[in-house]
């Protein structure tokens, strides 16, 4: 049996529209690749063990308030134990981001 990828795993649950929010995988930008992304809520989602990144020379925290983005980052083992469930409080979070942005707020 084949260890299950996290990513795969998650992407499972954002490929199709959920609640009307469209998420894209692997979406570039200047300087790196976004693992999901879902631009009308201005949110992404790194699946990802350890979100210091030595060496990050400020180019995604520009990209990030230029483009009033927010990175969330999610355990792969979250991902690994309830792939449902960490889904679920992704599209909650991205559902309010929405209606904020939409609103202009």
């Amino acid at each position: 049996m084949t260890k299950a990828d996290p990513q795969t795993l998650l992407w499972q649950h954002l490929k199709d529209e959920p609640q009307g929010l469209f998420f894209v995988r692997d979406h570039p930008t200047e300087d790196f690749v976004l693992p999901f992304y879902c631009e009308e809520a201005h949110l992404a989602i790194e699946v990802e063990d350890d979100p210091f990144r030595p060496e990050d020379d400020g180019t995604r925290e520009r990209w990030q308030e230029r483009n009033k983005v927010d990175i969330m980052q999610v355990p792969p083992s979250h991902v690994l134990r309830n792939a449902g469930e960490v889904a679920e409080a992704i599209l909650d979070i991205a559902t309010r981001r929405k209606e904020r942005f939409a609103s202009g707020s």
